[in-house]
This record gives C-alpha cells, structure tokens and sequence, in this order.
C-alpha cells in the first residue's frame, strides 16, 4: 500500500489519492504491529495476546468465555461482552488441553 501511494506520488495522481493511499497504508500497518496475534500464551493469570509489540493480557476473571467462530481461530469472550480473536489457526493437542484445563479451574466456559 505504501508503495501504491508512492508509486501514485511519482506518476502525478491527484493528491488526495496519494494521501488516502498513504493514510490507508500506515493504518494497516498499525494493525499489523500492535494488533495481529501471532501467538498466545496460557498461564494461571490469563491469556496473554502476543503481537509484534504488544501483547494484550486478558485475566481469568474479565473472561466469559472461549469459544470457536464458524470458520476458524479461537475468540475470548469478556464478561462486557467484548470480543477478541485470540488466534486464527487450530491449536494444538497439548495447547488445546491446557486451555480446557486452566479454564476450567477458573471456571470460564469454553466451547472448541
């Protein structure tokens, strides 16, 4: 995007295409950095969210539910009702198994 915003720049395309192109370009990568999961980690406080420079932890306590969307990952539910992809691809067996586990003893409902 940011390349398609230059490359608009260097051909003469109106400035506000350039701009849009370029403002759309640093959102996305915004997104990319301090919001896309790459990975999460399961421990006795909570879910931790981990990104590129981030990382979101959510506790047990704020925490209604796990559940899986119709396609694929896995989405923590607050008890506001907020929702947060945690992950977009199947965890693995011993991953799975400590989520059901740390989950249950903190009594979130989890539906996978």
């Amino acid at each position: 995007m940011l390349l398609m915003a230059w490359g608009a720049w260097v051909i003469g395309a109106a400035w506000p295409v350039t701009v849009l192109l370029g403002l759309f370009a640093l959102f996305l990568g915004y997104v990319v950095v301090f919001d896309f999961t790459t990975a999460v980690e399961i421990s006795d406080t909570g879910l931790t969210r981990v990104s590129l420079l981030r990382r979101h932890v959510m506790r047990w306590e704020d925490l209604a539910a796990i559940v899986r969307p119709r396609k694929r990952g896995i989405i923590a539910v607050g008890k506001d009702h907020k929702r947060h992809i945690l992950i977009d691809r199947r965890l693995d067996d011993d991953e799975l198994a400590t989520l059901h586990q740390r989950a249950e003893s903190k009594e979130v409902r989890v539906e996978l």
